[in-house]
């Protein structure tokens, strides 16, 4: 069953055909396109966006999109409905580029985590030091476990919006431990995943060692996944779950509107497929607002939603959690196969006491405003440094930016000249499992200070692609 992107696309083709379309025209309007086909705006958006990224059109402001090239490919966004592409390979990069994206102090555009420096690990450590102190051996029932820890857990979600028991909370060494956790309790191999592009990319990687199947969904940079497009998707492909980040997604740390969401879940709960719902950074909105979650709308236990301290209180305290409800036990089977023993639980009893005792919300405020400050900061200097032909997502939260340059840029091979120069960029095509996509897009991490070392880097950056702009 075609995309409904292609419906978009092969209307372009036949209009290229007929010869009543060539390059540099102006394409029909959205508005006209949506009449014509029956898709709402937002499908027919998203077909132009892409065959944007692929360079078979450019938009204009207050114009509208013109047709810049013609290609046999046009359109060969997928052949059917089930697409088994892997995600990209690891030997694609040099090893040194590769390593550098883990360096938390060193090319800080590029690095995946936040800065360091967000952090404030004194009273945390202290309380772990009492723990030490007292010996306190985990409860004989705390299998999923701390009990305080899970509590504690639960109340934090609540004021999300979402209820849950402490029961059906299972701690995780680590956010993505929860994911594979997961998958390994829903699939089997050679099932078929539904996945943002762009995604976060270390999930891509847990995704090609489970061997499954992936169709891609596009996550448009200003509004998310397109409801409409994700439940044409899951009603005419054998889907099993779908990868969703809804709240400041990474890369382009945008947050889908609430309407989109409760569509999306209730999409999902029609056609028997379940979300699990990568929340990892939902604490990191900017402003006074508590932005809403997938799970939030989620009455029939569709949603499974795991995230971690990592990002939220600090990375050596970085347990993660997974709200399974239903599926509790499966992922507890799996925990169990895998060979998951929890190890960490006076960790647990840390979190669990510093939780019950000290202000989280003081601790957040602070991680937040900074990183509102230094975003802010950021999409200046990039507003001011970029050459003309760029477009910059705008952030609701989180610390990544996504980055548009013109056709002709190639992320990946900047990245590497970039890294010569001790700068680095997530180049576009690791966010995709097709490796094919995004190749004229990056992604930049502004969650460092902004020195006068890495504001110059920024004009690097600029440089790079003004030098294929002209």
């Amino acid at each position: 069953m075609p995309y409904r992107y292609n419906a978009v696309v092969e209307h372009i083709r036949k209009r290229v055909d007929a010869g009543t379309l060539k390059v540099g025209d102006r394409l029909p309007s959205i508005r006209q396109l949506s009449l014509l086909t029956g898709f709402s705006a937002v499908t027919i958006h998203h077909g132009y966006e892409l065959l944007e990224s692929r360079g078979y059109c450019t938009a204009r402001p207050r114009s509208g999109y013109y047709l810049t090239r013609i290609s046999s490919e046009l359109g060969d966004f997928s052949q059917d409905g089930e697409n088994s592409v892997e995600p990209i390979s690891i030997g694609d990069f040099p090893q040194a580029l590769l390593l550098s994206w883990q360096n938390r102090t060193l090319n800080a555009f590029g690095a995946p985590q936040p800065s360091d420096d967000l952090f404030d690990c004194a009273e945390l450590d202290s309380v772990m030091r009492r723990i030490l102190r007292r010996r306190k051996l985990p409860a004989k029932d705390a299998v999923m476990g701390d009990i305080d820890l899970r509590l504690q857990i639960a109340k934090r979600a609540a004021q999300r919006g979402i209820f849950t028991r402490y029961q059906d909370i299972i701690v995780t060494g680590s956010a993505t431990q929860g994911l594979n956790l997961c998958l390994d309790a829903l699939t089997d191999p050679g099932n078929v995943i539904l996945v943002e592009s762009p995604s976060y990319f270390p999930a891509l990687s847990s995704i090609k060692h489970r061997n499954l199947r992936v169709v891609e969904i596009y996550s448009h940079p200003r509004t998310g996944v397109d409801p409409d497009q994700f439940e044409y998707l899951v009603k005419n492909n054998n889907i099993r779950v779908a990868l969703l980040m809804a709240n400041n997604h990474f890369p382009t740390g945008i947050t889908y509107g609430e309407e989109g969401m409760k569509r999306i879940v209730a999409a999902a709960h029609k056609n028997t497929v379940t979300i699990i719902e990568n929340d990892m950074l939902g604490d990191l909105y900017y402003g006074i607002s508590n932005p809403r979650s997938l799970k939030k709308f989620d009455s029939s236990e569709t949603v499974l939603q795991f995230s971690s301290f990592e990002c939220s209180l600090a990375p050596e305290y970085g347990l993660g959690w997974v709200i399974a409800g239903k599926h509790a036990q499966p992922i507890l089977a799996a925990s169990c196969l895998g060979g998951y023993a929890i190890n960490d639980f006076r960790i647990q009893q840390a979190l669990a006491e510093y939780l019950s005792c000290h202000s989280q919300d003081r601790h957040l405020r602070r991680i937040r405003d900074t990183l509102a400050s230094r975003m802010e900061r950021g999409l200046q200097l990039l507003g001011e440094r970029l050459p003309a032909g760029c477009s910059i997502s705008r952030p609701n939260g989180g610390y990544m930016c996504w980055v548009h340059a013109p056709q002709g840029f190639k992320s990946g091979r900047a990245a590497r000249a970039l890294h010569k120069q001790r700068v680095s960029i997530l180049p576009g095509p690791v966010f995709s499992a097709a490796a094919r996509s995004f190749e004229n897009l990056f992604a930049l991490n502004f969650s460092f200070p902004w020195t006068t070392t890495n504001e110059a880097k920024i004009g690097k950056i600029a440089d790079s692609i003004a030098e294929i702009a002209h």
